[in-house]
């Protein structure tokens, strides 16, 4: 199976990378998405992607990064990477209203900037969101960007039902990560029955939100979407198997990979 969102560039799996790796194959997940969330981090995902078969890269912004980075500086990222075959996604890229910083102007500036260059492109890959706390603002900006609904995941979608709803009404895809396992996210759990077997996927956004009954081990890791996977069937009322072969199909239409 595919882990649609991981991190492998980051502090934790980036120094035991072909271990991790092969404990994922060993696990039965033989493809990887490393996202990006900066320049630097797009081009180490390109050479982790040339360098492992099933892994896959993007290229964007987080909007964690926003006052990082020039505009020149993520326009030459764009202009070297996105178009590269091991790229199959722009992103992630959104807005996230929880921490104070960046502020929030200059964090819709680089959503906007990005959404306009990928709206020019002749490009057609599709997109990976970062929401969080910002749904409302996020949507807005993703409709005044004229680009298709159907063009975005929201990546480790953790907001209420109301939320689920307006996203689905774009025609997003959805993703859910380890937090959808945890105790305390049973509303979360009866929420994601909303998002069709056409639409859902699954991540680990590892090296962060290790799933039950992993929870404590750190770092979270591609091997343990599997986990997620498991919990999403069970709810679903699918076998292990069909809910796999339906959230690895949504991901190859999706991704391409």
């Amino acid at each position: 199976m595919i882990d649609t969102h991981c991190h492998l560039t980051s502090d934790g799996l980036f120094e035991q990378v072909d271990d991790v790796v092969a404990r994922a194959h060993a696990a039965g997940v033989d493809r990887m998405i490393s996202v990006a969330t900066h320049p630097g981090d797009a081009r180490e995902a390109v050479a982790l992607a040339q360098r492992f078969a099933g892994v896959h890269a993007t290229v964007g912004v987080h909007p964690h990064e926003a006052e990082r980075w020039s505009p020149e500086q993520m326009r030459a990222a764009y202009d070297e990477l996105a178009a590269r075959p091991e790229v199959v996604a722009l992103g992630e890229i959104g807005l996230d209203w929880h921490y104070k910083d960046p502020p929030r102007d200059a964090q819709r500036r680089c959503f906007e900037r990005q959404l306009q260059w990928i709206a020019d492109s002749p490009l057609t890959k599709n997109i990976v969101i970062h929401n969080r706390e910002a749904t409302a603002d996020t949507l807005a900006m993703i409709r005044a960007s004229g680009l298709p609904g159907e063009r975005f995941v929201f990546h480790c979608f953790t907001g209420e039902a109301a939320e689920l709803e307006q996203i689905l009404a774009l025609g997003a895809c959805v993703s859910f990560t380890g937090v959808i396992t945890f105790k305390n996210s049973s509303d979360l759990a009866a929420a994601s029955d909303l998002v069709p077997d056409d639409r859902i996927m699954v991540e680990t956004d590892s090296p962060y939100l290790t799933p039950e009954p992993h929870r404590k081990v750190r770092p979270n890791e591609p091997r343990y979407v599997v986990d997620v996977a498991r919990f999403l069937a069970t709810g679903r009322g699918m076998s292990f198997d069909d809910f796999v072969q339906r959230a690895d199909a949504n991901a190859l239409r999706f991704y391409g990979c």
